[in-house]
């Protein structure tokens, strides 16, 4: 059995913990001592600050079509950077948000894009196109149009300039409304935040079934022809059967290369065997299904030689992941159905690319016994899929999607592959109530800064990292992490993690993003070496509306289902409540009070400051955290086969 285990020191010495003590009260006092001055900030280049961005897909893809849109730069009292915001609905809607000034502080300055004498113009599709550069206006300066039919990716667009009449100008083309810094500032504005994309989630389990649904009837058609009786070969009764019928292949191995070219069912408990170079099976048309079939002798090349790319700005990445040998290959095929099929491969499973509708069920991939030698089980580029009642076992990534929004995984099994899920460039999917043991990585990591992900149900365990959640408005839900070396890597921004347990990790989570947008309540962390951490920023409260979350070792008097005292998971004394005796005499000493007075009250700089002003009576869940304490040898990652 591999794995991490955590042990405990059961005591560490108190002349240590109340040194600890003094230096974390220096600490946070310090960051109060810098006095701002009067002078205002000049702007500084957008590369600069440390921004709220719009998912990398969407900036790279407006980049290459030479489009513009607004930014905003604030400078902040007591922090020493400043935050950018890439569209003003954005930049909005966080100096609304009620946590922002007890997170931030007060803005000393606030600049935005200014689009005077830009010749600015809308495209058909919505977007801001310049002639030139835009530069930086004050915004208690600046004149705004607003509801005009600009927009950008994630919201719509108020578009800045440095004077009245060309924010007239603009308006009278493209409508819309011009106001002043003061009225837009408390307008509405549409942006949808994590609380959406957990709305959502019903909508796309929906999807789902729909899609899957939808290619049912490929697996009922009539057999029309059968190998062995009426060709000699797979390929030849792939060529001669009719459209929409079924060739079944009896049981036997096929040493054979297969293309598929109509929709038709393709049949069978035998083995279709490779000669141990390129794709085995390659599916060209739409409606084909390929039932209950194992697939073997597939080539080991990871990167076709003769791949070319689009001339898009993802090109590197496709060539380098996109077009490796695989037991099935779909190209530019719509609704295709992979179900019951086994494959064992050096290389990929099952290669989707620009294939729509496409939904894997039951697959069993059988990779490399080291990951980083294999390559992926299900790799979809461009290709929104279903993947589910799957297991993945061994090789680079048990599913991989680049662009591939909306995607569905659910009910699935990852063993022992470098990650389990790994998303590239897209959004607006769902990872659900699947199981990941013994990844040499992550579970589920989400890259490249996309938007409105669903990391649902899931259990992952005994991993370098439980979850990567990149990108904003991720929503993390009902998942258990456990005995992994860091449970949640929390990198994403306005993102939503609830109701998840997180037990026995060496890091419960740790709060990446230097913004503090995030959502963090009501989760139960229990039994962790460290139950969070976090980088250099702002005080992040991990309490919402006056809800908190669960932490073993937090102590209070109890009021209503919370206690009565905040609880900080990153101080120095407090972190340890739960791992030594005697620290709650500790935390009551003067110089601890102080503190978490000053860390309950104050914004600005801390380093690695998190605090739960709620913190919770008892788990959210305690079913699962006692079911997850009485089977910690759990190594079986769901597979009912065995």
């Amino acid at each position: 059995m591999t794995g991490t285990r955590w042990l405990y020191e059961s005591d560490l010495p108190r002349r240590l913990l109340l040194g600890l003590a003094v230096v974390g009260v220096a600490v946070a006092a310090g960051a109060f001592i810098a006095d701002a001055g009067d002078a205002k900030p000049d702007p500084v280049p957008f590369e600069q600050a440390t921004t709220f961005s719009m998912p990398n897909e969407d900036r790279l893809a407006l980049e290459e079509r030479g489009l513009s849109v607004p930014r905003v730069e604030v400078f902040y009292s007591q922090y020493n950077y400043v935050v950018g915001y890439e569209g003003l609905a954005r930049a909005i809607d966080t100096l609304q948000q009620p946590q922002h000034d007890q997170q931030f502080g007060q803005p000393l300055a606030v600049y935005v894009s200014d689009y005077a004498g830009t010749d600015a113009s809308v495209t058909d599709d919505g977007y801001l196109d310049v002639e030139r550069e835009p530069g930086w206006v004050s915004a208690d300066e600046a004149w705004f149009v607003y509801n005009s039919s600009a927009r950008t990716t994630v919201s719509e667009m108020v578009v800045p300039f440095s004077t009245a009449s060309a924010a007239e100008a603009f308006a009278q083309r493209h409508g819309g409304e011009v106001h002043s810094w003061s009225t837009v500032k408390s307008a509405d504005v549409e942006m949808a935040d994590a609380t959406a994309v957990r709305e959502n989630v019903p909508k796309l389990r929906a999807s789902a079934d729909e899609r899957t649904a939808a290619v049912e009837s490929h697996l009922d058609r009539p057999v029309r022809t059968v190998v062995g009786q009426d060709t000699a070969t797979v390929q030849a009764a792939i060529d001669t059967a009719p459209p929409n019928s079924t060739v079944r292949v009896p049981e036997g191995t096929y040493s054979e290369h297969l293309t598929i070219d109509k929709p038709l069912t393709l049949r069978g408990t035998a083995t279709i065997r490779g000669n141990n170079t390129g794709t085995v099976i390659h599916v060209t048309s739409d409606d084909v299904a390929i039932d209950g079939l194992s697939i073997t002798g597939i080539g080991d090349q990871t990167q076709a030689e003769d791949a070319s790319g689009s001339g898009e700005w993802d090109d590197v990445v496709d060539v380098a992941y996109g077009h490796s040998d695989a037991g099935i290959r779909v190209s530019n095929a719509s609704q295709v159905s992979v179900h019951n099929v086994t494959i064992d491969t050096p290389t990929s499973g099952v290669l989707f690319r620009d294939a729509e509708g496409g939904v894997v069920d039951g697959l069993r991939v059988n990779g490399t016994a080291e990951p980083f030698d294999g390559f992926m089980g299900v790799i979809s580029i461009r290709s929104p899929l279903v993947v589910q009642n799957s297991v993945f076992d061994g090789g680079r990534d048990g599913v991989y999607l680049h662009r591939a929004h909306e995607t569905v995984v659910r009910n699935s099994t990852f063993r022992e592959n470098r990650f389990g899920v790994h998303f590239m460039y897209t959004s607006d999917t769902l990872v659900a109530d699947s199981v990941a043991r013994e990844q040499t990585a992550a579970g589920i990591t989400i890259m490249t800064s996309p938007a409105r992900n669903a990391v649902v149900g899931n259990d992952i365990r005994y991993t370098s990292d439980g979850i990567i959640p990149g990108g904003s408005r991720t929503y993390v839900a009902d998942n258990v992490v456990a005995y992994n070396e860091r449970g949640i890597m929390a990198g994403s921004a306005q993102s939503l993690y609830e109701h998840n347990v997180i037990y026995g990790n060496g890091i419960g989570m740790r709060a990446g993003s230097t913004l503090p947008s995030n959502v963090v309540r009501e989760n139960d962390f229990v039994a962790n070496e460290e139950h969070a951490t976090a980088g250099i920023g702002p005080l992040r409260i991990w309490t919402d509306g006056g809800v908190g979350n669960y932490w073993e070792g937090a102590y209070g008097d109890r009021s209503g289902d919370s206690l009565d005292r905040s609880y900080s998971p990153t101080d120095p004394t407090e972190k340890q409540l739960h791992r030594v005796d005697g620290t709650v005499t500790l935390a009551e000493s003067p110089a601890a009070r102080a503190l978490a007075e000053i860390r309950a009250t104050s914004p600005g700089l801390r380093r690695g400051d998190v605090v739960d002003l709620a913190p919770r009576f008892e788990p959210h869940a305690p079913e699962v955290v006692a079911a997850v304490a009485d089977n910690e040898d759990d190594l079986s990652g769901g597979d009912e086969s065995e």
